[in-house]
């Protein structure tokens, strides 16, 4: 359970009218069943408030700012700054740039380490991190709306051979400008997969449709 200073967020919100102690008994029961759910989450998906009212309380208890992030709400693109893999990672969400600082939502605002992965990646790029907190189910479902906007710049839609050679050159570039140190280009049983090693580390950087599968390969063997 979430807590801060000690004292249990359920309390929190019974105290301060936003939900009833039936709602807690029960968002406790169906933890039981789903351990890895936060109970501030679950009351969400058990849907006993006002949402926006919920989130805001939360953070107040926790002392951050709660926002009901939503896509509307996101008005940069995330991998300016880092990969998809990393948010996913870090269950982290930018939405807004001002002024030399970034508005960064998360889904666990208690885990300080992933915090300050992101902080440092963010004071590289000479932005200061504003944080906000959500609730983790958006999170995962902004993200995941995201992977189609991730691999739509190595995506070829026609079959000639000029588009191949873009795409693998697009592969490659992409990757030095990366900085990776290795580039992996993995058939899997419904796409093609590419991934880079940054820093020891491998990221998805983009999936491709099967069909362009064998004129990759092709393209990468005629060139090594």
């Amino acid at each position: 359970m979430d807590r801060r200073r000690g004292q249990p967020i359920g309390v929190e919100l019974v105290k301060r009218g936003i939900v009833k102690e039936g709602d807690i008994g029960n968002a406790l029961q169906y933890q039981k069943e789903h351990p890895s759910q936060k109970l501030g989450d679950i009351l969400y998906i058990l849907n006993v408030c006002d949402p926006q009212i919920l989130i805001e309380a939360i953070g107040d208890i926790l002392g951050e700012k709660g926002i009901l992030l939503t896509n509307d709400k996101i008005k940069v693109k995330l991998t300016d700054y880092f990969s998809l893999d990393v948010a996913k990672k870090n269950k982290v969400v930018p939405f807004e740039v001002n002024s030399g600082k970034i508005k960064v939502c998360f889904a666990n605002t208690v885990n300080k380490v992933n915090m300050n992965t992101i902080r440092l990646l963010l004071l590289n790029k000479g932005l200061v991190m504003e944080n906000y907190i959500t609730f983790e189910s958006d999170i995962d479902k902004i993200l995941k709306s995201m992977e189609g906007e991730v691999t739509s710049d190595f995506d070829v839609s026609t079959e000639n051979t000029d588009t191949t050679i873009g795409l693998v050159d697009s592969i490659i570039k992409t990757g030095m400008k990366r900085r990776a140190s290795d580039i992996h280009i993995e058939p899997m049983a419904n796409e093609v997969r590419v991934r880079y090693r940054i820093d020891g580390e491998l990221f998805t950087a983009a999936r491709i449709k099967k069909e362009k599968q064998h004129q990759i390969i092709r393209k990468v063997k005629s060139n090594f």
